[in-house]
């Protein structure tokens, strides 16, 4: 086999120089791609532990509560604290992991290219303004209740609401980052820009 030559990739399509794929996500890496992608996986693998804290909480809380008759509404609150927290960092995690919702009913009769180019449009039309629009407003938004020291409503609640606000802020920022990196792996694709890591194996 003569170098140089195109060969099929690694979906099997002529034409094109094999570059390496993810199942499910079927644009190729690169290097910048790449390390964004491991500072998102490093942040999820970490929020991961909150589910089990989250959990570990509800059983203490519901033993304390039914087996004691104590119950405290702080340890109510940081259940959805908790809550609220690991589902907003999730949707970035998703997104680089491609695991929302697809009608993939239409995407699977169209070329990777198209997919691709959807995909691009979206996040540039779609995408990237809402996440610049929801941190534009978020931030005033939780600086407000840092300034009025904004507590829980509920006798015995949480102090410092601020924190929880702030989350928007952060799990946006999450966000926008994961698609930036699905952003650079599309341009990778279309364009060549930035170079797609070569290689054939998928992980």
């Amino acid at each position: 086999m003569a170098h140089g030559n195109p060969q099929p990739n690694a979906q099997g399509e002529p034409g094109e120089l094999p570059v390496a794929y993810d199942d499910g996500l079927e644009f190729p890496r690169t290097r910048l791609s790449n390390m964004i992608e491991a500072v998102i996986n490093g942040i999820g693998a970490a929020v991961n532990w909150l589910w089990a804290a989250l959990v570990l909480i509800i059983v203490v809380n519901v033993t304390m509560r039914y087996a004691l008759g104590v119950n405290y509404i702080w340890v109510e609150e940081v259940q959805w604290h908790i809550y609220a927290i690991g589902f907003m960092l999730g949707i970035g995690y998703a997104i680089t992991h491609d695991s929302h919702v697809r009608v993939d009913v239409l995407a699977a009769r169209f070329r990777r290219r198209t997919r691709a180019w959807i995909e691009l449009l979206m996040i540039v039309v779609i995408l990237g303004p809402m996440v610049f629009l929801i941190i534009y407003f978020a931030v005033p938004f939780v600086e407000a209740a840092y300034s009025r020291g904004e507590v829980s409503s509920a006798v015995g609640g949480l102090t410092h609401r601020w924190a929880i606000k702030a989350v928007i802020v952060v799990a946006f920022a999450y966000i926008g980052l994961a698609a930036l990196a699905r952003l650079v792996r599309i341009t990778a694709l279309l364009f060549g820009l930035p170079k797609p890591i070569t290689g054939t194996i998928r992980n």
